[in-house]
């Protein structure tokens, strides 16, 4: 009976392991929707400047201020940051700052772009 309780131990193990990675798995791709929602946000925004500027200088007017879309696009910028970085918490990296990558924690330089981690 022994080696029966053990192969239920151990598949409850699995499972629960399973279990944890399907989450991650859940959590991960969540961050990444929300990324590319921002980014097609950001787009827009970029767009729609360019579509004042346009119609503006068509006009034969000053160009107005753009401090308020600029805004938002920095606000949407930093909200993908704040997305990259639960992303690298799930994982359990850290992001390189040179290029942004996933690296792991124990690595002493960025497999992406060589930087040095520490």
């Amino acid at each position: 009976m022994a080696d029966i309780n053990q192969v239920i131990d151990k598949a409850k193990e699995l499972a629960q392991t399973a279990s944890e990675k399907s989450q991650e798995y859940y959590q991960i791709s969540k961050c990444k929707f929300e990324i590319a929602q921002l980014k097609m946000k950001i787009e827009k925004n970029y767009n729609a400047i360019g579509k004042k500027v346009y119609d503006v200088k068509k006009a034969g007017e000053e160009l107005p201020d753009f401090a308020a879309e600029m805004e938002e696009i920095d606000l949407l910028k930093a909200d993908i940051e704040e997305q990259k970085d639960i992303i690298s918490s799930i994982k359990n990296t850290i992001r390189c700052n040179s290029c942004g990558a996933d690296v792991s924690e124990d690595d002493p330089f960025c497999p992406k772009c060589g930087a040095s981690m520490k």
